[in-house]
């Protein structure tokens, strides 16, 4: 379910680490979150885009102040996100369960 808040939360991550694509996976993908559920985000970036650790942590900071849930966000590099998708890993499941809210 794409609410407010997840299109803000997409809107601020795409104005900060600039992605390739968003997905928004887990219990909101899938309709099963509850009052206690957080959002789940899969950030695919360039490879050339910077530090994983570093752009997860400026995707953090620039969602102070706009979310009401707890986020976790996952980065990941385009090339390892496509060649991972084909095996059984989080890429695999974020493939195929998740929504892609943003794309360029």
């Amino acid at each position: 379910m794409i609410n407010n808040e997840i299109n803000a939360i997409k809107d601020r991550i795409c104005l900060t680490v600039m992605p390739k694509r968003i997905y928004l996976f887990g219990s909101f993908a899938k309709g099963t979150y509850n009052e206690d559920s957080d959002y789940d985000f899969y950030i695919v970036v360039p490879h050339d885009a910077g530090n994983q650790i570093e752009l997860s942590q400026k995707a953090y900071k620039s969602l102070r102040g706009i979310r009401k849930r707890p986020v976790d966000i996952v980065v990941g590099y385009e090339s390892s996100f496509d060649e991972r998708a084909k095996e059984n890993t989080l890429e695999k499941i974020v493939k195929q369960e998740g929504l892609l809210l943003y794309e360029r």
